[in-house]
């Protein structure tokens, strides 16, 4: 390739490649000339240092590549546009592409792909609609389809991101629900999907039984079969609605309530299927500043169906958008008329490690559950007393 060079004294290569490197000229991709005690240096534009300038026939050399934008061509005016992220399931890359780069989301996909072997779909993400949370997906590189398998946590699942909701971003937070479960518990996931939570609380944890359900039959039929494939014996599989679901399957020691942008409907439903005690993982997509207002809400809710809040934690999950987050409401409550003996699971043919913090007496720093985990920073805790 010939391309602008610098004719360069050996014993000025370094300073002079410094240079070069930090005002951006650096041709990276061509390899540097040498003839006798000169070395001859690709240039993208002229500069003046006080050396010759020439034009020469280079050879192009390897270049690292760090990201997907290292090898797309686009117009330079949208080049700082380019998204900075995408989320990976499987084989497959699902990115959020921008309206002003919308004539170059071929060319983005095909990088992605070029830039990462081991993928070969990608797919432009036009955000979650309707009630059964399915991501609006169109395949813009590689193979026509939104079906993959999916490993986390050393788990296999078989997805289809265009029937059933799947996010990888979540890994960190089920894993967290995990080490919160207690062996002999009963646990709820109405909200399940493909049953990522079920499934790892299954393997895991040992608890009793984990009702696993979802009112999207394709999520339904991606749940068994990930059941089946992961010998999950544990979890017992249903399809309907989730009010329906938590009236039918008895006392529970815990519910997961992740629909983010409609949990907190589903708040009673959860708390009429707790026994004496349990614990509502309950998810929002909230702005900061409206967290203490459902906190609120959360403790009138539990007085309504005649609990107490023995314990209250608020935590951010991850960034939702420059304003708001996926925020975790972890809610430990107990019945307010009938007070059982400490350790008693509401099923009455096993014991649970679920216990009540007592309300009285003095605590330094905030007030956790004595089983938990130590959380992010950025929680917050309401006690009733």
């Amino acid at each position: 390739m010939r391309a602008r060079c610098l004719v360069v004294p050996k014993d000025r290569v370094e300073d002079v490649r410094r240079v070069l490197l930090d005002r951006g000229v650096l041709l990276k991709h061509l390899t540097m000339r040498r003839e006798g005690d000169r070395l001859y240096i690709p240039v993208s534009l002229p500069v003046d240092l006080g050396l010759p300038i020439e034009e020469r026939d280079f050879e192009e050399g390897y270049v690292p590549v760090r990201s997907y934008k290292d090898i797309i061509e686009v117009p330079a005016e949208v080049r700082r546009s380019l998204p900075r992220s995408f989320d990976v399931v499987g084989d497959i890359a699902v990115v959020r592409i921008p309206e002003e780069l919308r004539t170059q989301r071929e060319a983005i996909g095909r990088a992605i792909l070029g830039w990462n072997r081991r993928l070969r779909v990608a797919a432009e993400d036009r955000g979650v609609k309707g009630e059964r949370r399915i991501r609006q997906l169109e395949v813009i590189a590689g193979e026509p389809r939104t079906k993959t398998v999916h490993v986390e946590h050393g788990l296999r699942y078989r997805v289809d991101l265009a029937e059933a909701y799947f996010s990888p971003r979540l890994a960190s937070e089920r894993k967290r629900i995990a080490d919160f479960t207690h062996e002999g518990e009963v646990v709820a996931d109405p909200f399940a999907g493909v049953g990522p939570y079920a499934i790892l609380i299954a393997k895991q944890r040992r608890p009793r039984e984990v009702h696993a359900s979802d009112a999207n039959h394709a999520a339904v039929e991606l749940l068994r079969a990930n059941v089946a494939a992961n010998r999950a014996e544990r979890v017992t599989v249903r399809e309907g609605d989730a009010r329906t679901v938590l009236r039918e399957i008895g006392l529970v020691d815990r519910v997961i309530l992740d629909l983010p942008h409609s949990a907190l409907e589903f708040l009673p439903d959860a708390l009429g299927a707790i026994g004496t005690r349990g614990t509502v993982h309950l998810y929002r997509i909230l702005e900061q500043a409206e967290e203490a207002a459902v906190m609120e809400i959360i403790q009138s809710v539990a007085r309504a169906a005649d609990f107490r809040v023995t314990d209250l934690q608020c935590r951010h999950v991850r960034a939702y958008s420059p304003t708001q987050h996926h925020t975790a409401f972890d809610v430990t409550v107990a019945r307010a008329s009938l007070r059982a003996a400490p350790g008693t699971s509401p099923t009455a043919s096993h014991r649970s490690r679920t216990r009540e913090i007592p309300t009285r007496g003095r605590r330094s720093g905030r007030t956790v559950r004595q089983s938990a985990p130590r959380g992010r920073r950025n929680r917050r805790s309401m006690r009733r007393t």
